[in-house]
């Protein structure tokens, strides 16, 4: 019999520990996915019109740093940030494909990105859990808790790796 549970980091305060523990989980199986894929696999979109696998890693690690260094900490986005190679990579997908990212240098850049992520939440408490960050897009105001935005990071990760795990398997058909 398999027994499964989450446990709550050390050094985290218990309800960020239990986050972070589900965002790791994800991020071992996007890992998983990707660490033995060949360049050409990872930096090539598998069908016309489609990100490459490595555009779509790295966007996983734009957004992780947009909602935890951007609203959370309330850094601003600058020419370094801009610079790169997560930024915007789905507003400009043959900026990756160009490039041929291996799939080391992705993981790598989204664990660096989750580094800063952990300094951030090591940062917080539990009774920040709910503490309200507003956030402005497109002329509209969003109030967002950190822990609707910590579920949102694993969510939108997990749709990512289902997405990859999809295009890794119709790239094998093909």
């Amino acid at each position: 019999m398999t027994h499964r549970t989450l446990t709550s980091i050390a050094g985290f305060p218990t309800e960020i520990g239990f986050y972070l523990s589900g965002m790791d989980e994800v991020r071992d199986q996007l890992r998983a996915a990707v660490a033995g894929m060949s360049d050409e696999q990872i930096s090539r979109p598998v069908i016309p019109g489609a990100h490459s696998l490595a555009a779509l890693v790295l966007h996983i690690g734009e957004a992780e740093w947009h909602w935890m260094q951007e609203v959370v900490s309330g850094h601003q986005v600058t020419d370094e940030i801009r610079n790169t190679p997560y930024w915007d990579v789905l507003k400009e997908p043959k900026r990756s494909s160009q490039r041929s990212y291996s799939a080391e240098f992705c993981l790598n850049e989204i664990k660096q990105i989750r580094q800063q992520t952990a300094e951030t939440l090591a940062s917080c408490s539990d009774a920040q859990f709910d503490h309200v960050f507003s956030y402005e897009r497109n002329g509209k105001t969003y109030d967002l808790t950190l822990r609707w935005i910590l579920h949102h990071l694993i969510d939108h990760e997990a749709q990512h790796k289902g997405q990859i795990l999809m295009l890794q398997r119709l790239s094998d058909e093909l």
